[in-house]
């Protein structure tokens, strides 16, 4: 035998393999997620909802993507759903319940143990990167989560960064003081990342701080919006402009690479607008009604009603999912990290809890019926179907989203088998969490007087069926 040979051929294959490899990986998509904070459902220009926003930008990524009606976020406040959304699992599995567990020491070691999107993706050879809002533990730690590039700010004060977001070269990381606004710095770390990484796959999480209070847009977002029946109203819509801004920005930046039919988008709130109930244009710029809306939907973040956790969810990805048209199936932000890892790897890790997306709106299909489920607090609900069940302390409510999509109408006493068998499927999901179960606390505080004012009475006709086809204006 002519070992010779048999080695050269064998090195030829482990050539041509490496190379196939290689090919696969420069195949590999680009991957983006663009997560706004506290921004409802009415409050894009494609919604239809609301003649003052001015959201061009992304309007366009709908039009050229795919617009979801009914995504979801799994939870109606930021940390539990920002962790949810990183690592594609609901959060209450691995304790990360509400807000309250960044104040309780090691409340966060539940999180801490997971396996992020980022760190999936590092491994299967993406380079790394997020800006914007963490709020998932000190930022120092973000590279730990994944992370090669961090540019972690919020407001006007420094970022903690390691590198320079107008070149793209990595530099040790520290608190560094920068004095553009907020929302534009964080859009530039976002092109100078993809700049620097053109030639690599790679995956950017871009969380603004947009909407969320304090309500602070420079004067020059401000005169854009002169007329606002409030001026909370007008803030908001000045920063979502600035939003939009650094979309379309980010998106000429993908063309200007070549990237843009290589990379998959995603666009999303990380829960509904929080209302304050009255709306209140309070004076000042702090806590309080952010200026965003949530119309159709009934309720408000802190809430498991849709105006809560049912917010604006785009997909796009060019050459792949047909631009221009509207899903109206129930879709999770549990879905993003199951979908990217389905593309990347070939299948869903089956530890995650999303779906594919990709195999619900590729080839145009209809929407498929899901059983998605929550638990926050004293309140969990479960949608299947057509169905919502919502439990609220010692408060039952049923809904038909078909034909009460703004939750105004309580069938529970009307259909008690269907809130029996919701319950037993709610109450077996919630006996895989940690801690396991649902809550047997009264609803009290802030989201008993929310119950109480947006389901404690009966409301007029229903429009959320006619608002959710981009008809119709509301007041506010």
């Amino acid at each position: 035998m002519n070992w010779s040979r048999v080695l050269a051929v064998c090195a030829a294959g482990l050539a041509l393999w490496c190379g196939s490899v290689a090919a696969s990986v420069r195949e590999t998509p680009n991957l983006l997620v663009i997560f706004t904070d506290d921004q409802g459902w009415a409050d894009l220009g494609c919604q239809g909802v609301y003649g003052d926003v001015r959201t061009p930008n992304i309007d366009e990524l709908a039009r050229t993507g795919l617009r979801c009606t009914a995504g979801y976020v799994t939870a109606p406040q930021c940390v539990p759903s920002r962790a949810g959304l990183l690592t594609g699992m609901y959060q209450n599995r691995f304790g990360v319940e509400s807000n309250r567990v960044v104040r309780r020491p090691g409340g966060l070691a539940g999180f801490n143990e997971q396996l992020t999107l980022a760190e999936r993706l590092r491994e299967l050879g993406y380079v790394t990167g997020m800006a914007g809002k963490w709020h998932l533990g000190p930022v120092g730690e973000i590279p730990r989560h994944g992370f090669d590039y961090v540019y972690a700010r919020t407001g006007r004060g420094p970022a903690w960064s390691n590198f320079d977001t107008r070149t793209g070269k990595r530099v040790p990381g520290r608190a560094r003081p920068d004095r553009e606004y907020h929302v534009d710095a964080c859009t530039r770390a976002a092109c100078a990342f993809i700049r620097a990484n053109r030639d690599r796959p790679f995956f950017f999480y871009l969380a603004y701080r947009a909407p969320h209070v304090p309500l602070d847009p420079p004067p020059r977002y401000l005169r854009l919006f002169p007329t606002a029946r409030a001026e909370r109203r007008r803030r908001a819509l000045a920063m979502l402009f600035a939003v939009d801004k650094g979309v379309g920005q980010i998106l000429r930046t993908l063309r200007e690479c070549g990237l843009e039919r290589k990379t998959l988008v995603f666009f999303l709130s990380d829960n509904g607008a929080p209302l304050k109930m009255h709306r209140e244009d309070a004076p000042g710029i702090g806590p309080g009604w952010d200026g965003s809306l949530n119309d159709p939907f009934n309720g408000e973040k802190g809430m498991l009603t849709e105006g809560g956790i049912r917010v604006p969810f785009i997909v796009r990805w060019p050459g792949r999912i047909q631009g221009g048209r509207v899903y109206d199936g129930p879709v999770i932000s549990l879905d993003i990290a199951a979908t990217i890892l389905a593309v990347v790897e070939g299948q869903k890790p089956a530890e995650l809890d999303g779906a594919n997306l990709l195999e619900l709106l590729e080839n145009n299909a209809a929407a498929r019926e899901r059983t998605l489920y929550w638990r926050w607090e004293a309140q969990a609900a479960v949608r299947k179907g057509k169905w919502k069940l919502i439990l609220a302390g010692p408060r039952t409510y049923l809904f038909d989203l078909d034909e009460d999509g703004g939750e105004h109408v309580n069938l529970a006493t009307r259909h008690p088998e269907v809130v029996q068998s919701l319950r037993k499927e709610l109450q077996r999901w919630a006996g895989t969490l940690r801690p396991p179960g649902l809550s047997d606390q009264p609803l009290t505080g802030a989201p008993a007087r929310f119950f109480d004012f947006y389901l404690g009475r009966k409301v007029g006709p229903n429009r959320s069926r006619a608002a959710t086809k981009g008809s119709g204006s509301h007041s506010y």
